[in-house]
């Protein structure tokens, strides 16, 4: 493409965020919501590893396409027409997740490489002339999708146990990709070079997707007063459920979104922190939200019956996953192990409560069981909130320590 579409570093527009990126996210957010659904298919062990497997796609999908446009500019017109082309793609695929493990795999499973495969051959041509390091490592993520794709198409063919460990090694080999710098054989890996990125705008997208994911709590909590008749064990699901999600938002938003903008963008090199802290570590944080927020809608429904095992895996693993996924996330972006105790506490509180309601010793509805869980998050940020208040924060400024 003899054209130049990459961004551009022009003060005060290389690190935003465009309207059309903004646009192009709403398609996820139709994905997250159909992971509930995928989820309520199986409310059990089953479907719980079905869930997580295509949530760990579609993040896939997502940030791929954040390092890209880190690289391309949205503003330009091919830019703008990939991306909504790339909607096109992911809106079909997400209107298959709930049958992906039915009759609609081959859609999922073909979305999903075609998503691959469009975006990153264009980066491919947009990159070669222009920055040909970037075309290097595209042309690395092609040779591994050819590996991984025959096990995504294969899998979709076959029945529902045997499509589910196809798709995860098909997952595995796209997720080792980055972890080996796209290693070849007499090749080696790619250098860093190849994946310099602008550290405050992935940082901000990263952040974004995980308000998406929030925006779904929202929605569910929602609905929990518009779908039934208003009672006080109802107004009690909500309640519990906006407070999941006011408390989810605050160990992430207060100090650790911010803590890791002021990292990445401090970092000579950000390829690594970017592949580190934002691509594989905010996974985490998503699958978090997404199990504890089916919990609470599934509480909404039957506030006042006993708590089953999947209810408890939802209302204690969710939160659970989600406080370990902020540990590795903070820590690895500089924010110091005393400020975390709390974090560690509320994981281990998560375990004790599971393993109290498992074996029988603690009987709970599922409306008490909502509201035990909640309240450890409220405790894990009222002491996230006063440790950051006493002690002084490597990661922000003297005037933002005020601040605080």
């Amino acid at each position: 493409m003899s054209r130049n579409i990459l961004r551009e570093k022009r003060a005060g527009n290389s690190d935003r965020v465009t309207f059309v990126e903004l646009f192009f996210d709403l398609v996820f957010v139709l994905a997250i919501t159909q992971l509930s659904a995928l989820l309520s298919n199986e409310p059990n062990g089953w479907g719980f590893a079905q869930t997580v497997l295509i949530c760990l796609a579609v993040w896939w999908l997502w940030v791929y396409t954040s390092w890209a446009t880190n690289w391309l500019d949205p503003d330009t017109r091919p830019v703008l027409w990939l991306l909504l082309l790339l909607m096109a793609v992911a809106l079909v695929l997400s209107s298959s997740i709930p049958g992906a493990f039915g009759s609609k795999g081959l859609i999922f499973a073909g979305a999903y490489v075609l998503y691959q495969l469009i975006r990153t051959v264009f980066v491919i041509v947009a990159s070669a002339r222009h920055r040909a390091v970037v075309a290097d490592g595209q042309k690395r993520i092609l040779i591994w999708l050819a590996v991984s794709a025959p096990f995504w198409l294969v899998g979709a063919l076959q029945e529902e146990r045997l499509r589910l460990l196809l798709w995860a090694i098909a997952l595995a080999i796209d997720y080792l990709g980055p972890a080996t710098l796209f290693w070849l054989p007499k090749r080696g890996r790619s250098s860093w070079e190849a994946w310099q990125i602008r550290g405050a705008h992935f940082a901000e997208r990263a952040a974004l997707f995980i308000i998406i994911v929030l925006g779904e709590s929202i929605l569910v909590t929602g609905r929990s007063l518009t779908g039934d008749e208003l009672t006080p064990e109802s107004a009690l699901a909500f309640t519990s459920a906006f407070a999941s999600s006011v408390a989810l938002w605050l160990l992430y938003f207060a100090h650790g979104e911010r803590g890791g903008t002021s990292f990445i963008k401090a970092k000579e090199s950000t390829g690594p922190v970017a592949r580190v802290s934002y691509t594989y570590l905010h996974v985490v944080l998503v699958i978090g939200i997404v199990i504890t927020t089916h919990g609470h809608e599934v509480t909404s429904h039957h506030p006042l019956e006993e708590a089953s095992l999947s209810t408890l895996a939802f209302a204690a693993v969710g939160p659970a996953i989600y406080l370990v996924g902020n540990i590795a996330f903070k820590a690895s972006v500089g924010i110091r192990p005393r400020l975390l105790p709390g974090h560690i506490a509320g994981t281990f509180a998560y375990l004790v409560l599971y393993v109290l309601v498992a074996a029988g010793a603690l009987h709970l509805t599922a409306l008490a069981l909502s509201w035990v869980a909640t309240g450890i998050l409220i405790a894990v940020v009222t002491v996230d909130e006063r440790l950051w208040r006493r002690r002084q924060v490597p990661t922000t400024s003297p005037s933002e320590q005020l601040a605080l």
